[in-house]
């Protein structure tokens, strides 16, 4: 399990909530003054679970580089789907909004942090 990226499974959310929720801007729920959409919700869980992930490689005196490999082998299918769903491509055509965009900046951003995070914790095992 530790090798499978957390955002594997904000990837199968998108997906799931691009077929459940017609409008993913329409609040799921309201509390008070504050409506939540199900891409707010989706956009927060994503972000949470980058933090998580950064978590995941930041063990000092282990070498987590599979990890972080994984991590950026889905960061690069993201960025494959959102290319391809901007390109107009039929079959991708989910994947070309800006939600899309939103969670693929966010999981490219954590995954150069989880890199360097590795590389750190390696400097310091190495030179301690």
């Amino acid at each position: 399990m530790r090798f499978i990226p957390g955002f594997l499974f904000i990837l199968l959310l998108y997906i799931i909530g691009y077929f459940v929720f017609s409008d993913p801007r329409t609040p799921l729920f309201t509390v008070g003054s504050y409506a939540l959409a199900w891409v707010e919700v989706l956009m927060v869980t994503a972000a949470v679970m980058a933090m998580f992930e950064q978590l995941k490689v930041s063990r000092p005196g282990e070498n987590n580089i599979g990890e972080v490999l994984m991590i950026g082998v889905l960061a690069v299918v993201q960025i494959v789907l959102f290319t391809l769903g901007a390109a107009g491509v039929p079959w991708a055509s989910m994947f070309g909004n800006t939600e899309f965009l939103l969670l693929t900046v966010i999981n490219a951003g954590q995954t150069v942090v989880a890199f360097q995070i590795n590389a750190a914790t390696l400097m310091r095992t190495i030179s301690a």
